[in-house]
């Protein structure tokens, strides 16, 4: 949205938050001595942490979404999303297609980049959250596995993994996943042949989700077999999958090299618990941080959930769905080599990616400028896809975004003003509620103004602040009787430590030319100190 024309009223924000917010979006001089003085670094993420992870109520949860009361299969049966707040009356709601309009573009406006983000933060972004975020028919429930786990690539169960593995002892194949190798790099099998039939090897594959029937054979046939249903669903997102298909492997040539005597079996299972953790590692140190507006760089350190009471485990809330919708993010188009495409054409097709390779890929992402999350600024290809998300709130009778604001420590809203300072905003807000008291969670969360330095609104980056460290954390490789070189090898522990960014990732993976820049930082901008 272009800038307000008048200021927000911060009245309603909370004192303490307000002192939060100045003292970790300020004093860069002081946070750069914090990140440079790495004792007093973990002393500072400890404390952030537990801050942010304690703003929302501790898990276990009493609700899910298979009852309106605690019963124990609220408490037990996770194929129901956990809730955190009672199922609430939809009575009184506006028209769906109402609240719809507050997403698309206007004639009046043109669509706003953000001042923060490429285009590799939704992307890498939509590829973490479909491995955790995956809504059945019944949209009250979930085939996740409720963890950080590399299911986008390993698959969601033992069956798929087998199909995906060489199964192999001959010496250089232990423990590696199926790849082929092309003059541009190493990809994963084709799930389809080029009459555009299914591989029977993969026949336990899931389809890739919201795959036209009518697809064309071209474009099929260019879909890689994968763990997780929706790894193709862009060629960005497929990058992603790709790049720790290759790290799998590559670690694997490490640990056979180093454990001579190890079978498929172990090399396989030791690699693949270093490749989740990198993902968790990657998802602290480079995405929250690109998220947050913190000048203190936040670290993947496990051990303040060791002694915290929050330290339970992960149940994904339905509300942690619904608040990853972040489709005003993505541009209509994107840069790949020297000129941009339209971003719609590289769905479910990853001819090009295979033609130009894994960094052509991720470097036209890090060149492109994502869009600014927020009202009035979804593109037309996932208007639908934001009526759709209104529509799975109301399912689930969510509470009202007023109710979820103090659920996360902060006053009730009582004017439209306090939620934006965008007069149109506010007018178009009042005219489809009436009353702030009515606005739903999905609106509210969207509609609130972006704080300086901050890549998501408040409330959504209280809520995912509160859930990821809650959720990456607390993963099983990260416990005190697991976090150690007998787990991973000392050389397993080294790669984990040496690896931040994706950036990391691709310069082992492939030829990166000098220069070459992969990030989810707009060139230019400085997020920590």
């Amino acid at each position: 949205m272009p800038a307000s024309l008048q200021p927000r009223d911060t009245s309603r924000d909370g004192l303490r938050n307000k002192v939060e917010a100045a003292v970790l979006s300020g004093f860069e001089p002081f946070w750069a001595l914090v990140n440079r003085t790495p004792w007093i670094a973990r002393i500072a993420n400890r404390i952030i942490v537990n801050n942010a992870v304690l703003k929302a109520p501790c898990r276990p949860l009493a609700l899910s979404t298979q009852a309106a009361t605690t019963n124990w299969a609220t408490l037990t049966d996770r194929t129901w999303f956990s809730r955190y707040l009672p199922p609430a009356p939809q009575d009184q709601l506006p028209p769906a297609a109402d609240v719809a309009t507050l997403f698309k573009l206007r004639p009046d406006r043109p669509p706003v980049p953000s001042d923060r983000s490429t285009l590799l933060f939704p992307s890498f972004a939509q590829w973490f959250t479909d491995g955790f975020l995956m809504t059945d028919t019944d949209r009250r429930r979930t085939r996740t596995n409720h963890q950080i786990d590399l299911s986008q690539l390993y698959g969601l169960n033992e069956s798929v993994t087998n199909a995906l593995r060489r199964r192999s002892e001959l010496p250089g194949e232990k423990g590696k996943l199926k790849s082929v190798i092309s003059a541009t790099g190493e990809w994963a099998p084709a799930l389809y042949d080029a009459a555009g039939r299914r591989d029977a090897a993969f026949a336990l594959v899931p389809e890739p989700t919201h795959l036209p029937g009518n697809w064309p054979i071209e474009k099929r046939a260019a879909l890689f077999a994968f763990g997780g249903e929706r790894a193709n669903s862009t060629a960005f997102t497929a990058s992603v999958n790709t790049l720790f298909l290759r790290e799998h492997n590559r670690l694997c040539t490490m640990l056979e090299r180093d454990n001579q005597t190890w079978t498929d079996e172990r090399v396989f299972q030791t690699a693949r618990n270093i490749n989740i953790v990198l993902l968790i590692k990657l998802v602290v140190e480079e995405y929250i941080n690109h998220i947050s507006p913190y000048w203190m760089r936040l670290l993947a350190d496990p051990t303040p959930a060791y002694t915290a009471r929050w330290n339970r485990e992960t149940w994904i809330p339905v509300e942690f769905n619904l608040l990853y919708r972040w489709h005003s993010l993505v541009p209509t188009e994107a840069m790949w080599g020297a000129k941009p495409v339209d971003l719609a054409g590289l769905r479910f097709d990853n001819r090009t990616l295979l033609q130009d390779g894994l960094v052509t890929a991720l470097a036209g992402a890090s060149q492109t400028r994502a869009w600014r999350i927020g009202p009035f600024n979804t593109a037309p290809m996932l208007e639908m896809v934001e009526a759709a998300s209104i529509q799975q709130g109301r399912d689930n009778r969510l509470a009202s975004y007023n109710d979820y604001r103090v659920l996360m420590k902060y006053p009730r809203v009582t004017r439209f003003e306090q939620i934006n300072g965008d007069p149109l905003v506010v007018s178009e807000l009042a005219r489809i509620y009436a009353h702030v008291d009515r606005v739903e969670l999905f609106t509210g969360l969207f509609s609130e103004e972006l704080p300086p330095r901050s890549a998501v609104p408040p409330l959504i980056g209280r809520m995912v602040a509160a859930d990821a460290f809650s959720h990456a954390l607390t993963n099983p490789l990260l416990s005190p009787a697991v976090y150690h070189a007998g787990t991973f090898t000392p050389a397993g522990m080294d790669v984990i430590e040496k690896t931040a960014t994706l950036a990391d990732l691709l310069a082992r993976n492939d030829e990166v030319p000098a220069g070459t820049r992969i990030s989810m930082e707009a060139e230019g901008y400085r997020s920590v100190a």
